[in-house]
Parts: C-alpha cells; sequence; structure tokens
C-alpha cells in the first residue's frame, strides 16, 4: 500500500486488552520520521503554576501538524508536556515548519521552551529499534494511535541529548501555526470516585513476556479498583460543566494569537468570548441549537477521551476509589521491586481535558486527558529516577 495511507489502511482495535499485544502491531514504513516536541522543564513551568499552558503548548504541537497535514492521517500520542508524531518523509519540511512555530508561540506567549526534533525510522531500525503503530477504535467512534516498540523511546533519547543533531532549530520568524480547533473551555473535571491517579508504566520484560504482563496488569488494576474501564474513564458527562467568560480565555487567547504582539490578541480574545457565549450557553440550559445538539455531543465526548493509551509505556488517568489507592501503589512499588516494571504516579482532585474539535456537524473530535497540577509531567519525574537507579545498579 502507499506509505502516505499506512494509518489509514491500519485495522482497527476495539478492545483495549488487543492495544496491548504487540502481535496487532505493524511495522511503520522506513520512509516515515518520528517527531517528537517536548517542553523543557516542565517542572519548572509546574511550579509557575504553567500546568494548563504546559498541556495547551503539548497539545497544540499535534493539532498544528493535522491542521497543515489534512490529507494524510497521521498517527500521534499526546504526553501532557508534549507529543509525539510519526509521519512519511515527504512532509517533514512542512511539518518542521509548522512546530518551529509552534515552538516559536510558546516562547512568545509563554516563555516555555518547546524542544522539537525527528529521527528517521529508517535509523532507528538500523540501529535495532523496533517502531510499531496500531489503530484503537474507542467504542466505535474516534481512532486513536497507539505506538510500539523500542524505537520511541531512543527517538525521544536521541532529541534530549545535548547537541544533537535530530533537533529542529527554533525559528521565532516561522510562520505562525494553524492550531484551529483547540480549546480548553472545560473546567477541571472533579473525581467522582474519589481521586485522580496518573499513571506511567512500563515493563521489563521483552515480546511476547511484555505483552502477558501489561495484560495481567490491567486487569489486576481494574480487580483492584473494582471499576469497569467506563466508570474508571475521568470524563464523565456529570463532571462536564463550563461558564462564560471561560476561565482560560487568557490562555486559550495566547495560544491562538501565535507570536504575534497586542492586536492579535484582542482579536484572538474578542473570537475565544463570541464562540465560547453560544457553548456556555447551549450546554447549561441544554437548549440545543440548529445545527448542534450539546447533550449530544458531552455523550460523545466520553469515549472520544484519550485517558489511557501506549506507546512504549502504558500511560493513563484514572478516576479511582480513595480508599484503594493506597492497595493500588502498594502494589505497583512491590512490582517494582520485584524489577517487573519502572512506574510513576500523580495524585489529584481532578484532571484537565483538553479539546481538539474540527467539525461539530461531522461530530469530528477528541479530547486529550491529564491530570490536574502536573500529572504525566509528575509521574515522568518518579518513572526517570526509576530507570536512572536501575541503570547505576
Amino acid at each position: 500500500m502507499p506509505s502516505e495511507n499506512f494509518f489509514a489502511d491500519l485495522p482497527a482495535l476495539t478492545d483495549f486488552n488487543d492495544v496491548l499485544d504487540s502481535r496487532n502491531y505493524h511495522r511503520l514504513p522506513d520512509d516515515w520520521v518520528i517527531f517528537v516536541a517536548d517542553v523543557c522543564n516542565s517542572t519548572e513551568a509546574l511550579q509557575r503554576g504553567l500546568y494548563r499552558a504546559v498541556n495547551m503548548v503539548g497539545a497544540a504541537s499535534i493539532v498544528a501538524v493535522l491542521n497543515r497535514c489534512r490529507n494524510v492521517a497521521l498517527p500521534f500520542v499526546f504526553g501532557g508536556d508534549g507529543a509525539t508524531l510519526a509521519a512519511p518523509a515527504a512532509l517533514a519540511p512542512v511539518i518542521e515548519q509548522t512546530l518551529q512555530g509552534v515552538a516559536a508561540m510558546a516562547s512568545k506567549q509563554f516563555s516555555l521552551e518547546l524542544r522539537i526534533g525527528r529521527v528517521p525510522v529508517r535509523e532507528l531500525r538500523a540501529a535495532g529499534f523496533t517502531v510499531e503503530a496500531a489503530k484503537y477504535r474507542a467504542a466505535g467512534l474516534v481512532e486513536l494511535a497507539m505506538l510500539g516498540g523500542t524505537g520511541l523511546i531512543e527517538a525521544e533519547r536521541r532529541i534530549k541529548s545535548p547537541g544533537s543533531d535530530c533537533l529542529i532549530q527554533p525559528d521565532a520568524g516561522a510562520p505562525d501555526a494553524d492550531v484551529s480547533g483547540l480549546s480548553c473551555r472545560w473546567e477541571p473535571l472533579q473525581a467522582t470516585n474519589g481521586e485522580i491517579l496518573t499513571l506511567l508504566l512500563q515493563s521489563r520484560l521483552t515480546g511476547t513476556a511484555a505483552d502477558c504482563y501489561y495484560q495481567q496488569f490491567y486487569s489486576r488494576l481494574r480487580e483492584l479498583t473494582g471499576l469497569t474501564d467506563e466508570k474508571l474513564n475521568p470524563v464523565k458527562v456529570s463532571a462536564l460543566h463550563t461558564g462564560w467568560p471561560p476561565k482560560t480565555l487568557n490562555l486559550e487567547s495566547r495560544v491562538h494569537a501565535g507570536h504575534g504582539h497586542w492586536p492579535k490578541r484582542i482579536l484572538a480574545i474578542i473570537h475565544t468570548l463570541a464562540h465560547s457565549l453560544g457553548g456556555a450557553f447551549v450546554f447549561n440550559t441544554g437548549i440545543p441549537a440548529p445545527w448542534f445538539n450539546p447533550r449530544r455531543y458531552q455523550h460523545a465526548s466520553v469515549p472520544r477521551s484519550d485517558f489511557r493509551k501506549f506507546d512504549g509505556l502504558l500511560r493513563m488517568v484514572l478516576d479511582v476509589p480513595a480508599d484503594k489507592v493506597a492497595a493500588i501503589l502498594e502494589f505497583l512499588e512491590s512490582e517494582h521491586r520485584r524489577n517487573a516494571i519502572f512506574y510513576g504516579t500523580h495524585r489529584s482532585s481532578s484532571a484537565l481535558m483538553t479539546c481538539v474539535v474540527f467539525s461539530l456537524l461531522q461530530e469530528n473530535h477528541v479530547h486529550f486527558i491529564d491530570g490536574n497540577d502536573g500529572g504525566y509531567a509528575l509521574a515522568a519525574l518518579q518513572f526517570k529516577q526509576q530507570v536512572k537507579a536501575a541503570g547505576k545498579a
């Protein structure tokens, strides 16, 4: 099949357990490239209270590329403080310029440094690493990418290495990236079961043994919580609340203003206020517009959220009973002590939802989920400390 159709033509998995089976993954074409966008010093940014800005910049990296490459289905994974994407090499110049535009926006509007880089799949494979992808169709609706193999972690390592030739140099004069469809107007999603647990986990096994471990772990996690997948999802219709003007007005207007000055910011503020007014009215009253049913949209948003995913790591943001958290953490630590896993967690009372709405009429929307107050970024600190400690052992 043509290289650019690789992801579009993948068969869709409908059971998340199948996502945890490497036999369901397919080799990325050799003429594709892995792109990584990562907010540098994200921990420091979180300490400055910029956790929503960090999320928005990470999401903007995905949305901008998708807007620029509308004719090709591209796999991507949102990581909280960044993103990973894969694309045909023919699109690399366009994607590099697009990510430079996002980086210029992050620097201008939030004083955040977005490190961006790319590694050809062919180079990773030649060095003995595997790079694979699968497609997961959540509840028969949105199709989410899952990325597998050892090459993703290696690509991230290369891009983060000092003086790496994989880095894409920043360009303050790059054109503004088109982040149309990106918003974050829902208020933090309060835990309905007790607590939001953000979790990163990597099996230290390989091959089919790792597959079995991930599946057994996920089954054990559901046993410990006593909850179904649907109830573990922090996105619930009852948790979706918005007001006007949106509390994220300043944040959203800055993202859409690119690296422009005040005139562009003012236009972005006016646009956000006008667009959010109609949304606040229909969502808070329940009165549908002729072209939009708010209740249908809210119900559709639940399965369209990426609260669980895989990209070489199992990443999850879960709504768990407060009285079960200690048992979950004890289980994770016992598995770590017996050298079965590396893991990282973060606990909060709510989750953040960043929305990508390409078309309401066609119901084309997806929602990125992270734990509030740092979520994935802070869980990653614990995860990296464990990996580092194992390397010294």
